[in-house]
């Protein structure tokens, strides 16, 4: 029998999300050169900066939307379910959230002027060495697979207790540029001895880290929401190619092992789609302990999540090892959601230190 997954949170701005992923990952199949894959989403950026997208979780006072926790579920839903190769969680969630008080900033972000990339004060660094510094006025250090909006013009970084919005045109700042597994626009960022101006630093106090630990916890959130949307769509594809595909007289379908790893797929499906429900509610409804419910999430999206790409390529057989389907990017997209905003060993170690 056919399967429709419900999102989360419905309505015009899930719709339109998934219809603009959907015809961007429709055009990005075609490209196989690294270069008209760029600028195809370069394209669609704009085209979402131009509806606004980027305005929702801004304040109306600060020349935003004014939306909620719920609109920004709605489109990062929907872009998860079209498979848009976009950092949407970041730039119209997070990055809101920790440029707040800042509305010329924030009005540039909204505009397209600035394409910001966030340096989280856990990128990962390939040698311990590395690891970001403040001092004497200049910043040193560097980061590694940062996601990314297109061409990049700004890092926003978190270093200690200071968040310092940074242009990748000052000297001493270097960017490699390329896309993950999953089409998404990433880089790695090196700081050779930036001379920071003080007017880079929006903030250095304490209160800093706490909302770092805040927009992580939103941006993880977020990313649980587009996964699971991701998922559901994988689990409609997987049942109707089994359902359609015919070997030896008969249907894939017919076959008693398959439908019963379809089940375990949908166990898994609505297992996690409860979880990130209940994470939703108790963020929206400003519970205290609301991180515990997203970390409860985020752990499972790991497992869960994993489980349910790997048997859609498995269920997809020979064409589960091909760039033809839909499914497989999605298969993609869904087992590299687990390593952002903490993967599922960082959020098992803050339950456990909370339950100590």
């Amino acid at each position: 029998m056919p399967f429709t997954a419900k999102p989360i949170i419905g309505g015009d701005a899930f719709d339109q999300a998934r219809s603009i992923g959907l015809e961007a990952d429709g055009e990005l199949a075609l490209l196989s050169d690294t270069a008209e894959q760029a600028a195809c989403l370069r394209r669609h950026w704009d085209a979402i900066t131009a509806l606004g997208w980027m305005t929702t979780a801004i304040p109306e006072e600060s020349g935003g939307a004014g939306g909620d926790l719920s609109d920004l579920a709605a489109l990062v839903g929907g872009a998860g379910r079209g498979g848009l190769p976009l950092p949407i969680a970041a730039s119209c969630g997070v990055l809101p959230m920790l440029l707040a008080g800042h509305p010329e900033i924030l009005a540039a972000l909204a505009e397209g002027r600035f394409r910001i990339a966030l340096i989280p004060a856990d990128a990962v660094r390939d040698d311990d060495a590395d690891v970001l510094q403040l001092a004497d006025g200049r910043l040193a250090g560097a980061a590694v697979g940062i996601e990314t909006p297109p061409d990049p013009t700004h890092a926003l970084l978190v270093v200690g207790d200071a968040l310092l919005l940074v242009s990748t045109e000052v000297a001493g700042v270097a960017v490699t540029r390329y896309q993950r597994i999953d089409g998404r626009p990433s880089a790695d960022w090196r700081f050779t001895g930036v001379a920071v101006d003080p007017s880079w630093i929006l903030a250095h106090d304490e209160g800093v880290v706490q909302r770092a630990i805040e927009a992580r916890d939103i941006g993880a959130l977020l990313t649980c929401i587009e996964a699971v949307s991701a998922a559901g769509a994988l689990l409609e594809q997987t049942i109707e190619y089994l359902l359609n595909r015919v070997q030896f007289g008969v249907p894939l379908a017919t076959h008693q092992a398959l439908r019963h790893r379809v089940a375990e797929m949908y166990v898994e499906y609505e297992n996690l789609r409860g979880l990130v429900a209940q994470a939703l509610r108790s963020t929206t409804a400003g519970a205290p302990d609301a991180w515990r419910d997203i970390a409860f999430a985020k752990l499972r999206l790991g497992e869960a999540g994993r489980f349910i790409a790997q048997s859609t390529i498995q269920c997809h057989g020979g064409m589960g090892m091909t760039e033809g389907l839909q499914a497989i990017r999605l298969a993609r997209r869904i087992m590299m959601a687990e390593f952002e905003y903490g993967d599922r060993s960082f959020q098992a170690q803050r339950l456990l230190a909370d339950a100590a």
